[in-house]
């Protein structure tokens, strides 16, 4: 391309000169320009924008080129970085919960004859029976609590440890009429396994007893076994 700026260069100042003669000649004298050399130089001159405009075009591209990489690479670094994240934010509440629950363990004070039982402790009375009011202040002067039952597979657990018999546990409708609340929560208890001769319809006063690994409702005041739990909070 340099010499077609060369050439350019010695065309416009050829021009310029026979334009400086025209000036300065009398006006008796005619000088007629070179048709061909205003056609060079505008040939020169449309090489040149051409040039240029293929330069830019040129430039743009790559700098769109550049553009979209860096945006790309950004994309995966904000990915990689909201996964990183997550997984930080996953471990960090596994190990608070952990850490939650040894401090638990170690200030939690474990009433005498209680034993464990999965990661609970447990009570169990069957000498001395007793209605389920008077089952309820027992658990809590032993500093436990009537037991709650979460799922099937800690029913199963617990029940298996106990003495043959029924035990009363913490649900009872005796607070509010026509609803089993647990006492230890004051909202429905976690789990349910009803025996198959439970019907829909709730009577008064009817607290929840197991017995063979299903949940049965008499009366509140008649004795039974009962079971405590180590915790006094949910």
């Amino acid at each position: 391309m340099f010499r077609y700026y060369f050439s350019y260069a010695i065309l416009v100042w050829t021009f310029w000169e026979v334009l400086a003669n025209k000036t300065n000649t009398p006006q008796s004298r005619t000088v007629s320009t070179n048709p061909l050399l205003i056609d060079q130089v505008a040939l020169y001159q449309q090489q040149w924008f051409a040039y240029n405009a293929v330069k830019e075009n040129e430039i743009q591209e790559k700098m769109a080129g550049i553009e979209r990489a860096i945006e790309g690479r950004l994309m995966v670094l904000q990915q990689k970085m909201r996964l990183e994240l997550q997984e930080l934010q996953t471990t960090v509440a596994n190990q608070s919960e952990e850490t939650l629950e040894k401090l638990r363990t170690s200030l939690r004070i474990i009433p005498q004859n209680f034993q464990k039982i999965g990661k609970r402790y447990f009570y169990f009375e069957n000498v001395d029976t007793q209605n389920w009011f008077s089952a309820f202040n027992t658990c809590r002067r032993k500093g436990g609590h009537l037991a709650t039952i979460y799922d099937g597979k800690e029913l199963k657990e617990v029940f298996r440890r106990s003495p043959p018999g029924a035990y009363w546990i913490d649900i009872s409708n005796a607070f509010k009429k026509g609803r089993y609340t647990s006492t230890l929560t004051g909202k429905d208890p976690p789990f349910f396994d009803w025996n198959d001769e439970k019907t829909e319809k709730i009577g008064n006063d009817e607290c929840v007893t197991v017995y063979n690994y299903k949940m049965h409702t008499p009366d509140c005041f008649r004795k039974f076994s009962f079971i405590c739990q180590a915790e006094q909070w949910v």
